[in-house]
């Protein structure tokens, strides 16, 4: 399963950033070499569609966070240099790591 899938990140992303799966579209491009195709990223994500991370990325676009880029006849978003991107992914960690803690049985 993909963290994306978890629900405890897409709890703690709707918690913080008012959407389920900017989270997991975070943390991803974070852990990315700096540049993303969309249809690439979902995919990595485990979404079926590309629409599930369209408002995140417009959203981390609109916030200057990545910027578009156009090449080779697909688009690729290059991540701009912030600290939120470490945020994302203790984040993430944090989400993880709470998902493992309410798996434990007692």
């Amino acid at each position: 399963m993909s963290f994306a899938q978890s629900a405890r990140v897409q709890e703690l992303s709707s918690i913080v950033f008012g959407q389920r799966h900017r989270l997991a579209v975070m943390a991803a491009i974070a852990q990315s070499d700096g540049l993303v195709n969309p249809t690439d990223l979902a995919s990595d994500l485990g979404f079926r569609a590309q629409s599930a991370i369209q408002q995140p990325l417009k959203s981390l676009e609109s916030a200057g966070l990545i910027t578009r880029v156009d090449g080779s006849g697909r688009v690729y978003y290059r991540r701009n240099r912030h600290t939120l991107w470490e945020s994302a992914l203790e984040l993430l960690s944090q989400a993880l790591a709470d998902d493992i803690t309410a798996a434990r049985p007692e």
